[in-house]
């Protein structure tokens, strides 16, 4: 499928409560993006300003601990938000397979997460620019 004219979806690599995410390319630019579809929600109509809401967020935040957004938009009657594509297990998936990880290892992702976590703006604010 392709979306606005230039997303062509690959493979559902994640679904969550609001959307489903993909493995994408960019045919414009020539490299791959990470696309997440906003699922039908017709028993929430809050769904949509929530999504919204969710890319303009991400959008203002500029952090090597936080994956960027390239792109939002509306595709048929789906809203759509553009990442970047960050290769790799997640975290459920890594502990499925290996079991607990190493004190050390536990730390470093903690730092990394609270690091991007920590270039997330109060409500009502800009976010700043790293």
């Amino acid at each position: 499928m392709l979306i606005a004219g230039r997303y062509r979806l690959r493979d559902a690599i994640g679904r969550g409560e609001m959307g489903e995410v993909w493995r994408a390319y960019d045919e414009t630019l020539g490299r791959p993006v990470a696309v997440k579809l906003l699922l039908p929600h017709d028993s929430d109509p809050t769904a949509p300003s929530r999504f919204r809401l969710e890319a303009q967020t991400a959008g203002r935040l500029s952090h090597r601990h936080v994956v960027g957004v390239l792109d939002f938009g509306e595709h048929g009657d789906r809203l759509f938000l553009v990442m970047e594509l960050v290769d790799g297990d997640s975290l459920a998936r890594a502990l499925a397979v290996s079991g607990p990880l190493p004190a050390e290892r536990v730390a470093r992702i903690a730092a990394q997460a609270a690091a991007g976590l920590a270039a997330a703006p109060p409500a009502g604010h800009r976010a700043p620019r790293h």
